[in-house]
């Protein structure tokens, strides 16, 4: 089924004020990390401060020119002829950002209305903060017997609300396999060590598909490789599910190391999240 757009009425009820105390939503805090978002990092693009320069490794086209001019005062008589041995290219550094993967569940268990209308909300809202903090951000969804990237690894999500408008709801929960396409993903964004990994779960806590030995020990598996990889983790429960659901959310959140947030008494997801995603930059 399609996400619909929530009537006047019911639009009314979701965007009430609300107070959010994130302190009082996060129930498991993992292990404190040395903090990395915003140190300085080298950047792999144009952008960024000048720091110094380097001799080419490849043709970036980044030329420092009062670099080059330098080596190639040194090496000329007279009249200074720069050489393609001259040739310096500038070092950037920019404040690191995050790399966020969304991992939401657009299973069965997301078969209503208004639970589709909370999720597409939740969407909105994440991509708008992570477009106001220049993040990077990808989103899956998973559903059936796997996983698929509803929006790729960009800085531009906005430009992706089309994908959100056209996402279908429905089918078994195959956790694992998300949680595996979110760990690959984020593995290759940790070796680039130029934006903070991060990995937000939403879900019920209630998978019934497996990758191998099982629905929930997979999860836990690869949620053991994440933690093995210093990948910050948040879960979030966002339905009000039976007590079983926050058990595994819970036990999700602590093999991966990572936190866990209840908000299933909330009506603002979406600003909730976003709070949630400002108090962890913190910790980042």
């Amino acid at each position: 089924m399609k996400l619909k757009t929530l009537k006047k009425e019911e639009q009314n009820v979701e965007t009430q004020d609300e107070e959010v105390d994130v302190k009082k939503l996060l129930k498991m805090k993992g292990k404190k990390k040395n903090r990395l978002y915003g140190k300085r990092v080298d950047s792999k693009t144009q952008k960024g401060r000048y720091i110094k320069s380097k001799l080419p490794k490849n043709s970036s086209g980044d030329v420092a020119i009062d670099a080059t001019l330098r080596a190639a005062a040194l090496s000329s008589k007279g009249k200074i002829k720069v050489k393609s041995a001259d040739l310096r290219h500038k070092i950037r550094k920019h404040g690191a950002r995050a790399s966020i993967v969304m991992l939401v569940d657009i299973s069965g268990s997301m078969v209503s209305d208004r639970k589709a209308n909370r999720l597409k909300g939740i969407l909105n809202s994440v991509i708008e903060d992570t477009n106001r903090h220049q993040d990077r951000i990808s989103v899956i969804g998973f559903k059936g017997e796997e996983a698929e990237i509803i929006i790729p690894t960009t800085r531009r999500a906005a430009s992706f609300r089309e994908q959100i408008d056209n996402i279908r709801v429905g089918g078994t929960t195959p956790l694992a396999a998300g949680m595996s396409k979110g760990y690959e993903i984020l593995k290759k964004e940790k070796l680039k060590d130029e934006f903070v990994p991060l990995l937000l779960i939403l879900s019920d806590g209630m998978p019934n598909v497996a990758l191998k030995d099982g629905p929930i020990k997979d999860a836990l598996s690869i949620a053991e490789k994440i933690k093995d990889k210093e990948i910050h983790t948040i879960v979030v429960n966002f339905e009000r599910s039976v007590r079983y659901g926050h058990e595994v959310n819970m036990e999700l959140a602590l093999a991966a190391g990572g936190r866990y947030y209840d908000l299933e008494e909330l009506k603002d997801l979406g600003m909730a999240v976003s709070k949630i995603l400002d108090y962890e930059r913190e910790n980042l």
